[in-house]
């Protein structure tokens, strides 16, 4: 019998240490390098503030000589990036894997009837800047590279170019 105890409090402290070990891991995924949070001038704050004034939890990051404000309302992801002078440059809006998070429009009609309508959606993002706006859609389809879809608001799809190879989305980034 003392033996069964033992055995079973040896499992019962394996199964804590697996509940608990995670829950203490500091790595949040975060390329700590990057991530400025609470060291932003104040006058970055209050750009984000006028143009999304209900942001909460806000965490900033420096990519490359950009400052971009990160934060999620609704279930959907934003990124808000400013310049050094703190001007709006751009705002990506992240709505994971879920079209029907997406609101309705020429794309979200137009993606279903394309070429790749059939494959499976990994991730939808919306790019707003001074010149233009545009969704990137990143599909999957077993056998086949994953393949990024750029489409105009209009539903038009302007490029479908494999993931491995896309270009990082940058204020400065070309469409064409």
């Amino acid at each position: 019998m003392k033996r069964i105890r033992r055995i079973f409090a040896f499992a019962f402290a394996l199964a804590a240490m697996a509940v608990v070990m995670p829950s203490c891991d500091s790595d949040d995924d975060d390329d700590k390098d990057t991530y400025i949070t609470n060291k932003v001038d104040a006058a970055f704050n209050s750009a984000l503030k006028e143009q999304f004034p209900d942001a909460q939890n806000v965490k900033w990051e420096r990519k490359n000589e950009y400052r971009v404000a990160e934060f999620t309302k609704n279930m959907v992801g934003y990124d808000v990036w400013f310049d050094k002078t703190t001007a709006w440059v751009m705002t990506e809006t992240d709505y994971g894997k879920d079209i029907f998070l997406v609101p309705d429009n020429a794309v979200t009609a137009a993606f279903p009837r394309g070429e790749y309508g059939t494959w499976t959606i990994d991730d939808i993002t919306h790019y707003r800047r001074a010149d233009t706006e545009f969704y990137v859609f990143e599909v999957e389809k077993a056998g086949q590279a994953d393949m990024d879809l750029f489409y105009a608001l209009d539903g038009t799809l302007i490029k479908a170019i494999p993931s491995d190879t896309a270009p990082d989305i940058l204020p400065t980034t070309p469409l064409r």
